[in-house]
């Protein structure tokens, strides 16, 4: 799944942002936040907004990045 999100960023054009979460099983949106930050720290992408749910303290609910 991580290598699938991986090249759906690559395909991303510079300027264009991407919403991850739908569809993303909550255990695993860590290890996708994990991958979105290290991508982060390459320069890759950026990081906009970490939306978390309200209903569920500190449960990651969406992320939105933008390619640089």
């Amino acid at each position: 799944m991580l290598d699938k999100i991986q090249n759906k960023i690559s395909q991303l054009q510079a300027g264009k942002k991407l919403i991850l979460g739908t569809g993303i099983k909550t255990d695993d949106m860590q290890k996708v936040l994990a991958l979105c930050e290290s991508l982060q720290s390459e320069g890759e992408i950026r990081i906009v907004n970490k939306h978390v749910n309200p209903k569920v303290a500190n449960q990651l609910d969406t992320i939105l990045i933008e390619k640089v």
